[in-house]
């Protein structure tokens, strides 16, 4: 399966919880949230294009391109672009906006490898979905060619995003009490799988990366661009945390929520524009010469 592109186009068993939400509910929602999505993540993917500095000539691979907003920087700079995700919904919006200049590839990028190694891997927010994180970064190096380059972007711990602490204190006491447990030894996948600094190093390490560098970037989460409280209330239920959270909740809570998050929000509307704080790593690593 695949929109284009060369290598190796399959799936892995042990990442299909993942893929399977990505080719649905997720991927179908992100999809049609493209533009809110890419404007509430704008600074984020300022920060990654001033950190790749200039891509022209390059052969560069966009890992977890999605709907392709970083795939249309790369290719603005120059770059020989090939973006790989799992998810159809996503693809058909990356597809469209790329006009057929970016090779895009369905496929598991724990596992799917190029013909023909990368300048360039990069990422913004995609390689936090791994069951298997040391086997999906070891392939990852194997796709850049010797003194290649890896950049990307991951969340840093949930303490220090706003964005997810305010929405999730305001419904808190609507959810159903989990029940005490030992915390997993592994970070199940999900957007904070790479929080903790020390192990996403190890991670680099035992993947054979080297010069890594990992350092913290904060920056403002726009959860409404023009609509106030009311377009930041329909976001954060419909995505992130929060709204993963409401979908398992009941109608009750779900009811209830809105007006919670209402009083939770409106501090932090300035005529129109609401915006909470997030906190991400950027991560720049090579593969040796």
């Amino acid at each position: 399966m695949g929109l284009g592109g060369r290598g190796v186009s399959t799936v892995t068993v042990s990442n299909q919880a993942q893929i399977e939400l990505w080719q649905g509910r997720v991927g179908e929602k992100w999809a049609a949230l493209q533009v809110r999505l890419d404007a509430m993540l704008a600074q984020a993917t300022t920060a990654l294009k001033e950190r790749a500095g200039p891509v022209s000539g390059l052969r560069l691979l966009d890992i977890g391109c999605g709907a392709g907003e970083t795939c249309t920087v790369w290719l603005t700079g120059g770059a020989d672009v090939t973006g790989v995700d799992v998810s159809t919904p996503m693809l058909a919006v990356a597809k469209s906006r790329t006009g057929g200049e970016a090779a895009l590839v369905e496929a598991d990028a724990a596992i799917w490898r190029a013909e023909t190694p990368f300048d360039l891997a990069v990422s913004q927010f995609g390689l936090m979905f791994f069951e298997d994180a040391d086997a999906a970064f070891a392939n990852i190096a194997a796709n850049i060619r010797p003194g290649g380059r890896l950049l990307f972007s991951c969340w840093r711990p949930i303490p220090q995003n706003q964005w997810v602490t305010t929405p999730m204190s305001a419904i808190k006491d609507l959810l159903a009490p989990v029940a005490p447990s030992l915390p997993p030894a592994t970070p199940r996948p999900g957007p904070f799988a790479l929080a903790d600094k020390g192990r996403l190093a190890a991670i680099l390490d035992r993947a054979g990366f080297v010069d890594v560098k990992i350092a913290p970037f904060d920056f403002d989460v726009v959860l409404a661009m023009n609509g106030g409280v009311d377009e930041a209330v329909r976001m954060v239920m419909t995505i992130g945390p929060t709204g993963a959270a409401l979908v398992e909740a009941g109608e009750a809570a779900r009811a209830a929520a809105p007006e919670r998050l209402k009083a939770a929000l409106a501090p932090h509307e300035r005529d129109g524009v609401v915006t909470l704080g997030g906190a991400i790593w950027l991560v720049d690593a090579r593969r040796p010469g």
